[in-house]
């Protein structure tokens, strides 16, 4: 039994928790699971649970290890679905069991060998593991609240919250993929039509006929986590000194308003002002701004910033 899993069954087996214990555990709502499944599915496999936190009948645990199994030929030409574990690379023996950049290259691994997974993942753009060949990333718009595992028992008030969020992305490997290599969606959409294929599970499993409202009357029950209180996952899953290196790439989206604004202002420019100006309008794509408005807005900021020729 490999260490990653003998902590996870000793964690599990606590008598109570904390918040940050809950590292790779924390849970996919419901109502955006079935969201993107009726976006991007269906889907037959989940690739990481832990056994009992699986979302479909056909999965991999911990200890079958996903970075080991044969992904193309379970699938058989189906879809993969995956939020995977965010925790640095652990290894039984020399074979990885976790580790973005271990997932994402056995990911293209079998993407070659014909599988297709689509991914939950983090938008963490500048990480070294972000899949920039992905043949589809969808950006969420909105931060994404996740739950916590059933099994978790707060060991006092403070750890009571609810969920923990971040922005997400869709990640789709798959080499028939035909449309756009990068869109965006909002999360008020997934999570309606998810809470659409919710009722018609529900209904179906209780044999009880019900009227589909229209999309836009759905009352979706899921906590906003704007609204609602909500703690920050990335601090809980890792500490600085765990972070991966990091890389400087970013969606076409982003570099096109970045470069718009320095056009109007070509003195301006260095390295790190162009790091800040991506941040920024990644952040503000993510909050349906129009690029207009952004270039605008990255415009305004360097017009404070010194002439690079002019700088002590």
């Amino acid at each position: 039994m490999s260490e990653y899993l003998q902590s996870l069954n000793a964690l599990k087996a606590k008598s109570a928790h904390y918040l940050k214990e809950v590292g790779d555990q924390w849970q996919t709502p419901p109502a955006l699971l079935w969201g993107v499944f009726a976006k991007f599915g269906p889907f037959v496999l989940d690739l990481f649970s832990d056994g009992e936190n699986n979302k479909f009948a056909n999965y991999y645990t911990v200890e079958d290890n996903a970075l080991i199994q044969d992904w193309a030929g379970d699938l058989n030409g189906a879809k993969a679905f995956a939020n995977p574990p965010y925790s640095r690379s652990s290894y039984d023996d020399k074979q990885a069991i976790t580790g973005m950049r271990n997932i994402i290259n056995k990911t293209r691994i079998e993407r070659d060998k014909g599988a297709k997974v689509v991914y939950l993942i983090k938008s963490a753009t500048s990480e070294v593991w972000w899949p920039e060949d992905a043949d589809h990333v969808c950006f969420i718009r909105g931060r994404i609240s996740f739950d916590l595992p059933t099994w978790f028992k707060p060991a006092n008030k403070k750890q009571s919250a609810s969920s923990a969020g971040f922005a997400c992305a869709i990640a789709i490997f798959d080499k028939d993929w035909q449309g756009e290599r990068m869109g965006y969606i909002n999360r008020a959409d997934l999570l309606r039509d998810g809470q659409v294929m919710l009722d018609i599970i529900n209904a179906a499993a209780t044999h009880t006929p019900t009227a589909i409202k229209a999309k836009d009357d759905i009352k979706i029950t899921q906590a906003d986590p704007e609204l609602g209180k909500q703690i920050d996952i990335e601090q809980l899953i890792s500490n600085d000194d765990d972070q991966e290196l990091t890389s400087t790439k970013w969606p076409s989206e982003v570099n096109y308003v970045v470069e718009q604004a320095f056009n109007a202002n070509p003195n301006k420019f260095n390295e790190y002002r162009k790091t800040v100006l991506c941040e920024k309008a990644n952040e503000r794509l993510l909050e349906k701004i129009r690029p207009s408005k952004i270039i605008e807005e990255l415009s305004s900021m360097l017009d404070k910033c010194e002439p690079m020729g002019e700088v002590a």
